[in-house]
């Protein structure tokens, strides 16, 4: 096996496995817990120095593109990666891709658990992957507290969660959610017929913080980022009927009203 170092970006509960997995075989690997969207740049000295050494480093979805600074997110500047550097993902435009955890253990040579292939699913696929793979109630349930527990959400969120989904708007096949916070997992979860909820089509969640995120049509998740930018992902990403998901900081009414003509 090559020198590898893995440096791991944001914190969920597919990047915890994968902390551990790396931990447990003893491979080198540097985590600083960071939030989602994280950047190469937050390990930019450790890259260097890794490159230095002749390590081969790995990047396990961390961004490295360059963007100027906008209202909702701090300048990023890609970093000088070594020759040789792995790129981990299955985000955006990679989401066709095996998820992180796999190209993981595929790098170390190992073979996946039951665990990691529920990891997996839930990242790649949220519960329908986990239930098409044939995980128990049981099993989606522990993944999903996995997952929150990873996200640091807390009790008062979860509280908030709650109330906020007493007061969903529905109509059609549109529900919308508006809560304080954007820890959406506390919203999905709860309303997911797999996770014993009344189950939604399509949901779109606005947090007081500027979040907005949205989750379902494959194809519709596509047209959101390209027309607001932010974030995407899911196995069904670019496919109407498919399931995926989107976030971003824009306008929450010009997002609402955009989902609602598209539907």
């Amino acid at each position: 096996m090559k020198n590898l170092i893995f440096f791991l970006g944001g914190n969920d509960a597919e990047m915890v496995r994968i902390f551990e997995v790396l931990a447990n075989a003893g491979i080198e690997t540097v985590n600083k817990g960071l939030g989602w969207g994280a950047h190469a740049s937050a390990y930019a000295d450790e890259i260097a120095s890794a490159g230095a050494e002749g390590k081969t480093v790995v990047l396990v979805e961390l961004d490295n593109s360059s963007a100027a600074k906008t209202e909702w997110t701090a300048e990023k500047v890609a970093v000088t990666l070594p020759e040789g550097t792995i790129e981990v993902d299955h985000h955006g435009d990679r989401s066709a891709e095996p998820a992180s955890i796999l190209q993981v253990l595929k790098l170390i040579g190992a073979e996946p658990t039951h665990w990691d292939l529920l990891i997996a699913a839930n990242d790649s696929g949220f519960i329908p992957a986990m239930e098409a793979m044939g995980a128990t109630a049981n099993e989606i349930a522990e993944v999903r507290a996995s997952d929150r527990n990873a996200q640091g959400i807390t009790p008062e969120k979860e509280a908030e969660a709650e109330q906020a989904i007493a007061k969903a708007e529905t109509s059609d096949r549109l529900t919308v959610v508006r809560m304080a916070h954007s820890k959406c997992a506390t919203v999905t979860d709860r309303l997911h017929k797999g996770a014993g909820g009344p189950g939604y089509d399509q949901l779109l969640i606005l947090s007081g913080d500027g979040e907005v995120n949205f989750y379902g049509d494959g194809k519709l998740c596509q047209n959101l980022k390209e027309k607001f930018e932010g974030w995407n992902g899911g196995s069904g990403l670019g496919a109407e009927g498919g399931s995926a998901f989107w976030g971003g900081y824009p306008n929450h009414e010009e997002v609402l009203a955009f989902v609602k003509e598209s539907l």
